[in-house]
């Protein structure tokens, strides 16, 4: 059996199924991957295509990224640009100045492809970190407004699952994780979308500050998406095995020793209940 597991490419848009849409796995390191889970096969993305007979679903979950971040590159939100000297060369990078503020393509990505003013190209970070635009394809110079919006490719008609927040967590800036997340429903077709709960882990149980914030926004999360929210969190908090140490865990409400690789980031096995718990919402929905 063929998998349809696609990390993306910036500037590689694959084309959809005949027959059903594809899946966009949009996230964090939670999605991307981390060492310990036996590499590509342990991801969520990756087991939920072997459990959906190898549809395709492609991983866009980029390790270090807040919800604002991850909305960005769903296309959630818009980023404008400022070209240096108004006009696009007839080829390579051009400096380029983010007007509005919006944080794309972000921490952990280098590129992201879409369209500036109508033209085909990426956004892309130098060795520097400096924001250019890059065409796809050479010609005459272009002029480009000031203040155009920069388009990233559009993947609202497929099935998107949302897992963003735990970096918001991190870094205790939650006060727009609700609204990015709220964003990024919204620009998803035919209210075709899943989000999962936010995670907290070892050293975040009850009465910890983390802890309250994550209880928090997954229960706004709960409220605000009654149709579309998995609690995957609760879900892996309830499989804590025998063990002392997983049932010291659970009764710190936080995810189990035996499902996690490290503090936060789940095993092969951990990923394997948020791609069940995934494919049997999609499967009962029957998208």
């Amino acid at each position: 059996m063929t998998l349809g597991v696609v990390f993306m490419s910036p500037g590689v848009r694959p084309q959809a199924g005949a027959l059903k849409q594809p899946i966009d796995a949009w996230g964090d390191s939670l999605t991307s991957g981390t060492l310990g889970i036996g590499g590509l096969p342990g991801t969520w993305p990756y087991q939920l295509s072997t459990l959906l007979d190898g549809r395709q679903v492609r991983n866009f979950g980029v390790s270090g990224q807040t919800s604002d971040s991850i909305a960005a590159r769903q296309g959630a939100v818009q980023p404008h640009l400022a070209v240096t000297g108004n006009q696009l060369p007839a080829a390579g990078p051009i400096p380029v100045t983010i007007t509005n503020g919006v944080p794309i393509p972000g921490a952990g990505t280098g590129e992201v492809h879409g369209t500036l003013d109508g033209t085909s190209g990426k956004l892309a970070y130098t060795p520097d970190y400096h924001h250019v635009f890059i065409r796809d394809s050479e010609g005459a110079p272009i002029h480009v407004p000031p203040d155009s919006p920069f388009l990233v490719d559009d993947y609202s008609g497929d099935i998107n699952v949302i897992w963003a927040g735990r970096n918001d967590i991190n870094t205790l800036q939650t006060g727009s994780t609700i609204s990015n997340i709220a964003r990024m429903a919204a620009h998803v077709k035919r209210g075709r979308y899943i989000i999962l709960s936010i995670l907290n882990g070892a050293g975040e149980g009850s009465g910890t500050e983390k802890y309250d914030r994550v209880i928090s926004l997954n229960q706004q999360l709960a409220e605000r998406f009654p149709d579309n929210f998995i609690d995957i969190r609760t879900v892996l908090v309830d499989d804590a095995n025998d063990t002392a140490t997983d049932q010291m865990d659970r009764a710190a409400d936080i995810v189990p020793t035996s499902l996690r690789v490290d503090t936060q980031h789940l095993s092969a096995g951990g990923y394997r209940i948020v791609a069940q718990h995934v494919a049997t919402f999609i499967q009962n929905h029957g998208w």
